[in-house]
């Protein structure tokens, strides 16, 4: 392979909204990662941006220092747990090799990930070849491999290994259908007996709660409030804990949607000071015409269960959409967990105030296009559906004393039940 084969990647586009096509070429050139479009795309009545940061130009595109690569690339490439496994690959060959282990950028986490597994509808390969990046048959093993799965990312989620025979074998398991997904916790892609690609999420060596179970019982609760959720089970496996899988919603049919994290379509490089505001801003500007009212009313009602559960942890990552016909649609809501360790959220509720506390969220009624009646409403369902959320953990199989750990979590529906009752 040449250097400049090895240095750059056509991008292709192969979503549920037209044939595969080729829309740019991304190169890597002495640390520096560049971007330009295909001139057939930029004619393409189909054509779009990519990302905010790459308008429909000739000109060559290179990504802010900051992040080493553009957002929608970004979105496209592994996240701590798929990025942890990849820097335990590279100490190993490192050792294997006697020499010093290489130092992983951008560039290398987007080109290991696996194709069929890669977040999105982008696709990868080497000018002059005819296979995509990755094309491995068992990127995403079946169903009946998910407990061998479990034990596998339950290893590697120590911190320290000093079995260097057991990490290569564990990683041999592991590295293909574990590398493509985002967040911090061990997680593996799995085939179900229909095709449809799902996601394990597992328990960690460190869990001192039922991790899993808990964002069982949150994907409850969100149905029962009318939150759009992807379909989902909890099972339990060899481990005292459960593991939550989940389908995957980038995926329709077979076929992949055009994904973008509202990290990237914001323009963000931190969650930090970012309302849920801007969000339905954003949904106003970009959404999908048809689709829109529907859309800022679902982001509502997710603010709003967001706040009654405490899913603190509501990063620009964790929030997201897929392109329709006319526009962007919100995705279904995912890695939503009730949240012990933070007192407020990331995003802001208001401009300014990112406290948990649902009369701010009644507040915000008239930015998502609702009527005071009308967002009470939304409100009081939400506060219904989260009643129970002590029951529903009971019936997944939480113990008491977690249960009484969680509590906090959810003070924003008690301190609303608690007003509800004194009116």
């Amino acid at each position: 392979m040449s250097k400049q084969q090895d240095s750059a990647l056509e991008v292709w586009l192969d979503d549920d909204l037209g044939p595969p096509c080729l829309v740019g070429t991304l190169a890597h050139d002495r640390g520096q990662i560049r971007f330009h479009y295909e001139r057939d795309w930029l004619k393409d009545p189909r054509a779009f941006a990519l990302d905010p940061g790459l308008s429909l130009d000739e000109h060559p595109f290179f990504p802010k220092p900051e992040l080493g690569n553009f957002g929608i690339f970004l979105d496209s490439s592994p996240d701590r747990w798929g990025q942890t496994l990849m820097k335990r690959r590279e100490a190993l060959l490192a050792k294997d090799e006697k020499r010093p282990p290489r130092t992983l950028y951008a560039w290398d986490f987007l080109v290991g990930v696996q194709d069929q597994t890669r977040q999105g509808a982008l696709r990868f390969r080497r000018p002059g070849t005819e296979t995509f990046l990755g094309d491995e048959k068992m990127a995403a093993p079946p169903v009946t491999t998910l407990r061998e799965l479990e034990a596998v990312a339950y290893q590697l989620s120590n911190r320290r290994i000093d079995d260097l025979d057991a990490l290569r074998r564990w990683l041999a398991v592991l590295v293909a259908p574990g590398a493509s997904l985002g967040g911090a916790r061990p997680k593996a892609n799995f085939t179900e007996a229909d095709s449809s690609l799902w996601i394990a999420k597992f328990p960690a060596r460190d869990d001192d709660r039922d991790v899993g179970a808990w964002e069982y019982v949150a994907h409850q609760l969100a149905r029962k409030a009318g939150v759009d959720v992807p379909p989902a089970r909890l099972i339990r496996l060899g481990n005292d804990f459960h593991t939550f899988c989940v389908q995957r919603f980038d995926r329709t049919h077979g076929a992949r949607r055009f994904y973008a994290s509202a990290m990237t379509l914001l323009r963000k490089t931190q969650s930090e000071g970012t309302s849920y505001l801007e969000l339905a801003q954003f949904i106003r500007a970009q959404g999908d015409a048809e689709h829109a009212d529907a859309d800022l009313a679902q982001l509502f009602r997710r603010v709003a269960f967001n706040v009654a559960i405490g899913n603190r942890d509501d990063h620009l990552r964790n929030h997201g959409f897929v392109l329709g016909k006319t526009g962007w649609r919100l995705a279904p809501a995912f890695d939503v967990n009730p949240n012990i360790d933070k007192a407020e959220h990331v995003l802001n509720i208001d401009d300014v105030d990112n406290r948990p506390n649902l009369q701010m969220v009644l507040g915000t009624a008239a930015f998502y296009g609702l009527g005071d009646g009308p967002a009470r409403q939304v409100v009081e369902e939400v506060a219904a559906a989260v009643d129970v959320w002590q029951e529903a953990a009971r019936r997944a199989g939480i113990a008491g004393a977690d249960i009484a750990l969680t509590a906090g979590a959810f003070v924003a529906h008690a301190e609303f039940r608690a007003v509800a009752r004194r009116d």
